[in-house]
């Protein structure tokens, strides 16, 4: 089914939700005892870090997370950093960070956008919701590409993992975002 780390790609049905069609979204926690959540990876905003904190000069791009807590910094980040407060997604991903360290490490260099996300906001999910979205048809699950989200691309991501759909998400490739201009 679905595990953390997997990333959840918006089907035909999301075509008419604002928030969630043509998303591409990271799973970060699937604990049994907590709600899905993740961050949506291809949806970014037109502020940046130093926009929010004058001390930063670095820009670092923030991407809409999500509909929850959208008045909270998030990051996604590779787990070799060790950031403080940070949960392990995958061998090789975690979220969580202390914002102080995350301004010390971006001024600094050890923090770019070959190693960190920032997201304000996160998606998530209650009860059985999700698992009823799958069920639907709403998400098709990638297991392969959330390793490499640092080295690719956000530009088009929808686009590109739809690309290798077969069915009804390839027809929605190809149709305008808003389904009303076709």
């Amino acid at each position: 089914m679905i595990s953390k780390g997997d990333l959840l790609i918006s089907d035909l049905s999301l075509a008419e939700d604002l928030v969630f069609r043509r998303s591409v979204i990271l799973i970060c926690d699937l604990d049994e005892n907590k709600n899905p959540m993740g961050f949506i990876l291809n949806k970014p905003l037109e502020i940046n870090l130093s926009n929010i904190f004058s001390e930063v000069k670095r820009k670092f791009k923030i991407y809409f997370g999500g509909p929850v807590s959208r008045d909270t910094l998030f990051c996604i980040h590779k787990t070799n950093l060790k950031l403080k407060y940070s949960i392990q997604i995958t061998k090789d991903l975690s979220y969580g960070f202390d914002l102080d360290e995350v301004i010390t490490k971006a001024e600094n260099g050890e923090l770019n956008k070959n190693n960190l996300m920032i997201f304000l906001g996160y998606s998530g999910w209650n009860n059985h919701q999700l698992y009823n979205e799958l069920n639907e048809n709403c998400w098709k699950i990638n297991k392969d590409y959330s390793k490499n989200i640092f080295k690719n691309s956000k530009e088009n991501l929808w686009k590109k993992l739809t690309k290798k759909i077969e069915g009804e998400s390839y027809i929605w490739y190809n149709a305008p975002e808003n389904l009303r201009d076709n």
